[in-house]
């Protein structure tokens, strides 16, 4: 399991070494070879290399899918084209279901999404706090 997701990332980013690699994902060395030496590849590791190099987790663990969120744009406009069925049609009460049953497929958009939420949250209390 190890090998084959170094493989995909040495493919896709100019990462060549576990020291680059332990770099990337602000780890020593020795935690890299420890995981190497058990076959085991965390997914926050992935994550780490999806934020720099824009190369989806998903991919990057498994090889399924898309690499890059931008081969993923034919999707998102799918998804606004149900959305807009979806109200045209009077259907919209489907739609949280859609949403949900992208959220699970895509794991990382829901944690995308949480992380936007809480930084429009602490955006509104500055903003707020900034009034007098």
């Amino acid at each position: 399991m190890f090998d084959d997701i170094y493989e995909r990332i040495k493919t896709e980013t100019d990462i060549r070494s576990l020291r680059q690699l332990a770099k990337i994902i602000k780890k020593d060395q020795s935690t890299i070879s420890a995981a190497k030496s058990k076959e085991n590849f965390p997914a926050n590791w992935a994550w780490e290399i999806e934020k720099k190099y824009g190369l989806l987790t998903k991919w990057i663990m498994t090889g399924e899918g898309p690499k890059k969120i931008e081969e993923m744009k034919g999707d998102f406009i799918f998804y606004e084209e149900l959305e807009e069925w979806a109200r045209e049609t009077g259907q919209s009460k489907n739609t949280q279901w859609l949403r949900n049953q992208i959220e699970s497929f895509f794991p990382m958009f829901k944690e995308w999404k949480k992380r936007k939420e809480e930084g429009n949250q602490n955006r509104d209390k500055f903003a707020s706090s900034k009034i007098a």
